[in-house]
């Protein structure tokens, strides 16, 4: 992961957006997981969701999930 998309989400985790853990299959295998808190009333589906085979890819499906829109710098420095 890059540096932008790190922050976005650690920015997603402390907001609270999303409660990560993971499970463990017969054979001992874990998939890693993300889904809204209990109660979820924000942007999307409250039953979302997201899993992955290792901690490192979860985070990245978070951050490609996570829309941003930034606003472009503006022109001429501060006002």
């Amino acid at each position: 992961m890059d540096r932008p998309e790190e922050r976005r989400v650690l920015d997603e985790l402390i907001a609270g957006r999303w409660v990560v853990s993971f499970e463990v299959d017969d054979e001992g295998a874990r998939t890693y997981t993300a889904t809204r808190p209990i109660g979820w009333s924000g942007d999307g589906d409250p039953f979302e969701r997201l899993e992955a085979l290792s901690r490192t890819e979860l985070f990245s499906v978070i951050a490609r999930r996570t829309i941003r829109v930034v606003p472009p710098p503006r022109e001429g420095g501060c006002r």
